[in-house]
Formats: C-alpha cells, sequence, structure tokens
C-alpha cells in the first residue's frame, strides 16, 4: 500500500488544523484574560499604593503644620516617617521622598539627597498636582504623588515609587500556566484524534489493502461486503468498478487480438506483394535471358553481358530472401550494458570506407562520461549502421554526417543527421515500408530501414525519421536506459 507523509494523510491535516484552531482560541483567551489580570492587579497594586501615599501624607501634613504653628519641632519626624515607608513589606517600594512646593528634597530615604532640587517633567506634573497623581515614568516603577495641603495652603508633596517587577512575576508565572494548559490539550487533543481516526480508517486501510493487492485479471470475491455504514458502500461501489474494468480489459484484450490478426494480415499482404514485386523483376530478366540462350538470339560477343545480368538477378533474389530469412527468425535479443560511445565509433569504423571515399565529414556530440544502455550491441550495431549508409548514400557529393546522443528521462536519445538531397513528404510516411526505397534497386532491397524499426522495437524503443527535400533527414532513435525487451 503506498505510505504517506504524516501531514498528507487525511488525520494528519485534521490534527493540524484544529490545533491551530484550539492554539487560536487558547491564545485569544489567553491575550484576553491576561490583559484583565494584568489591568485588575495593577489597578490594586495603584489602589494600595495610593492609600498608603496619602495616609502617610496626612501624618507629614500634620507635622508640617504643628512645626509651622510652634507646636511641635520637626526633629527628625519626617525622615522616620520615609523610613516606615522603605521598610514596609507589602509593597515593594524602591524610593519615598518629601518635596517642598519648589522642588525642592525635605526628606530623602537616601540623605545625601535632602536639599537637591527636582526639576523633571514627572516632579513638576506632582508638584502641579492637587490630587494624588500616578505616573509612569518607565516600565518598572509607578510614581504616586500626593499633595501635603489643607484646603489652598500647601506645604509640599509626598512622592513613592512602587516596582512593577512582582506584577510582572505573577503574569509571567499566568502565562506559562497558560501556555502550559494549551500545551496538554492540544496534546490530549492528538492522542484523541488518533484514536479516533484509528477506529474509523481501520476499514478504509484494509479496503486499500485488499484495492493494492487485486490485480485486473483476478477473479473478484463475490462475498458481499460485511459492513452496512458508510465504507460498506464504498465496499460495494469498488467490487461494481472493478467488475466494470474487468469486462472492459477483456473487450480490450479481443479488440487487440482482432487488431493483431488484422495487422498480421495486412503485413503479410504487403510483405508477398514486395517479394512479388522484387522477384518478378529479376526473375523476368533471367527468362528473357535464358530465352535468347535457347534459341541462340544472343547477339555475337554479348555472351558475358548476358551472364552477368543473369548472375546479378539471382544475387538480388539472393539479398530479399536472406534478408527475409534474418527478419522471420527473429533472433532473441541479448541485452547487456553497453558503452553508447564505443558502440557508434565501431559503427562508423565499419564504414570508414564510404566515408572516405564519398568525402563525408563526421560531426559527433557525445557526452564525455559517456552513456551505458542495455541493449543487445551486435542487433544496435545493425541499426547503427543501416542509418549511417542511408544518410552517406543520400549524399554524394559529400556533406556532414551528424550523430548526437543524450540522456534525457530515463532515455537515450540518438539523433542522426545528414545533408543529403532529403526526402520529398509525399514519400516520408512510406520510408519505413519493407521493400520502399529512393535509392534505386542497384543500391539495396528497401528492407533496411524496416528491420531496423524491428530491432529498436524489440528493444522497447522508437524510431522516427523527419525530412525536407534539400535540406537533408534527421533520424531520432530513442531507448530505454534499462532493457525493456520485446518479443515480436
Amino acid at each position: 500500500m503506498t505510505s504517506l507523509r504524516p501531514f498528507r494523510t487525511l488525520q494528519g491535516r485534521f490534527t493540524v488544523l484544529l490545533s491551530l484552531l484550539i492554539l487560536l482560541m487558547m491564545g485569544v483567551l489567553a491575550y484576553w484574560n491576561i490583559s484583565r489580570e494584568s489591568r485588575l492587579m495593577e489597578e490594586a497594586l495603584l489602589r494600595e499604593g495610593k492609600a498608603l501615599a496619602e495616609s502617610f501624607a496626612i501624618s507629614c501634613t500634620n507635622t508640617l503644620l504643628y512645626e509651622e504653628i510652634g507646636l511641635v519641632e520637626e526633629g527628625g519626624l519626617l525622615d522616620n516617617f520615609i523610613a516606615d515607608l522603605m521598610a514596609r513589606k507589602d509593597l515593594n517600594i524602591v524610593y519615598a521622598m518629601l518635596l517642598d512646593p519648589k522642588g525642592n528634597v525635605i526628606a530623602h530615604h537616601k540623605p545625601t539627597e535632602v536639599g537637591a532640587l527636582y526639576e523633571d517633567a514627572v516632579t513638576r506634573s506632582a508638584l502641579a498636582s492637587w490630587h494624588t497623581l500616578v505616573q509612569n515614568p518607565s516600565p518598572a516603577v509607578f510614581d504616586i504623588a500626593t499633595p501635603l495641603a489643607i484646603s489652598t495652603k500647601r506645604w509640599g508633596t509626598l512622592k513613592i515609587g512602587i516596582s512593577t517587577e512582582p506584577l510582572k512575576r505573577e503574569l509571567s508565572k499566568l502565562i506559562f500556566r497558560y501556555v502550559l494548559y494549551a500545551g496538554g490539550l492540544v496534546m490530549g487533543l492528538i492522542g484523541a484524534i488518533a484514536f479516533l481516526f484509528g477506529l474509523i480508517t481501520k476499514p478504509l486501510k484494509s479496503l486499500s489493502k485488499e484495492m493494492d493487492s487485486l490485480t485486473i485479471r483476478e477473479d473478484l470475491i463475490t462475498a458481499p461486503p460485511v459492513r452496512e455504514d458508510e465504507v460498506g458502500v464504498l465496499q460495494r461501489s469498488f467490487y461494481r468498478m472493478v467488475r466494470r474494468i474487468q469486462e472492459d480489459e477483456k473487450e480490450r484484450e479481443r479488440m487487440i487480438e482482432n487488431l493483431h490478426r488484422t495487422e498480421k494480415m495486412v503485413a503479410i499482404g504487403k510483405l508477398g506483394t514486395g517479394m512479388a514485386h522484387e522477384i518478378n523483376n529479376p526473375l523476368g530478366g533471367l527468362l528473357n535471358c535464358l530465352y535468347h540462350f535457347k534459341k541462340g538470339t544472343v547477339p555475337r560477343g554479348k555472351e558475358r553481358e548476358y551472364l552477368d545480368l543473369m548472375e546479378e538477378g539471382i544475387r538480388r533474389i539472393q539479398r530479399v530472401v536472406s534478408n527475409l530469412l534474418e527478419y522471420a527468425r527473429n533472433p532473441k535479443l541479448e541485452a547487456a550494458p553497453t558503452d553508447l560511445g564505443s558502440l557508434i565509433e565501431r559503427s562508423l569504423a565499419l564504414l570508414d570506407y564510404p566515408i572516405r571515399k564519398g568525402r563525408i565529414k563526421i560531426e559527433k556530440s557525445l557526452p564525455e562520461d559517456g552513456i551505458v544502455v542495455e541493449v543487445d550491441k551486435d542487433q544496435m550495431g545493425q541499426v547503427l549502421v543501416n542509418v549511417f549508409l542511408n544518410a552517406i548514400q543520400a549524399m554524394p557529393e559529400g556533406g556532414i554526417l551528424g550523430v548526437r546522443a543524450e540522456v534525457l528521462a530515463e532515455e537515450v536519445h540518438i539523433t542522426i543527421s545528414d545533408t543529403g538531397k532529403g526526402i520529398s513528404k509525399e514519400v516520408l510516411p512510406r520510408v519505413f515500408d519493407p521493400f520502399f526505397t529512393t535509392k534505386g534497386q542497384e543500391k539495396g532491397t528497401g528492407l533496411g530501414l524496416w528491420l531496423s524499426q524491428g530491432i529498436v522495437e524489440r528493444h522497447g524503443g522508437t524510431i522516427h525519421l523527419s525530412s525536407d527535400l534539400g535540406k537533408g533527414s534527421v533520424v531520432r532513435i530513442r531507448l530505454p536506459l534499462r532493457s525493456k525487451t520485446k518479443e515480436v
């Protein structure tokens, strides 16, 4: 059965989609809850900080008032108030100070700051406000300022800084809990989906295995499906489909058999017609010569010429019969890994004499690292020789014979071109017919390309010829790298 990548299965896709949806919902819910909790904690922190600042502000205001009317002497009371503020454990106070109306430090948790003048924007806003003012000068601190005033009389301002670190720690814990909950929920969801999909897809996988193991030629099991749900409907539909395919396959095989039978009859008819033509012509010449010898009417001095004509006719009949016998024997292909470059070189070497005599220039384009193809080197060599020889004979005045080989998509493409006279469009469809030739009877029997086509097709390949009159011809041979031999 074909294996699928996890995220390409329905289970994987559904799991990812649902997990993303839950994470999105958890994210939105977590963001809303965390924002709400943050706001509530911030409000509680500020409420507590403002209450603390305002309560201490009353004590500081009373001390400053009593000192002004002479009831008490300050004597470090304000410093004690600041120290008490800094000692509080319920709030993380990072600084506390008392300022006069001009911004001069009256009391500070750092004694060295007493007498300093603060003129920053936060301090100016605090001095200008007649109500408790909360500012956030940095993400780490809330600045709470309370005026020390009674009615329109103001003695100064109490400022305290409350750290936001405890708030951040609580928020971090809350975020961690939400992440933990979301992770646990997603993992539980994945496990639940895996379990449910296992129950749902088990019969589908069983049906898939049965589909993979079943071949078209096998008889179907006629037992009805056990299941009565949607999977059972799918099973019944599958069996009906396979039965229809089997019936179609049987009909197709009958049609192919009839077609082969028809093709054989057509081929026999074409062969018979060709053989009759190829043998009758030289036989007619032979009978004519024999008639003259029998009657004694051979012209004086022509005896030798008549005998040569008779010999030529007999040899032509011999070549035709020999080629037909070779094709009829259909020798078994003995495919083996073969270096294509070497095979091409050997084929060209066999034709060295006609190449040099015909002033043919060879142009080769072969890969430097070579091409190894599984072929019967003897029979494929015969194909190359036939095609090369046709190209050479098409260039009686000399020309260029091109040979190119390359590997494309597990196939070897061999292209053989010439710059000869070419072939007209009218006769091009007949070039692979037996006994068809454009070279005249004295140069061939017309069986070379026909035999070559049979050899190439038995190797599982194809051969095609294209040509333009006056521009030469191109033969393209395509062969599988690995042997796919066919018995014909």
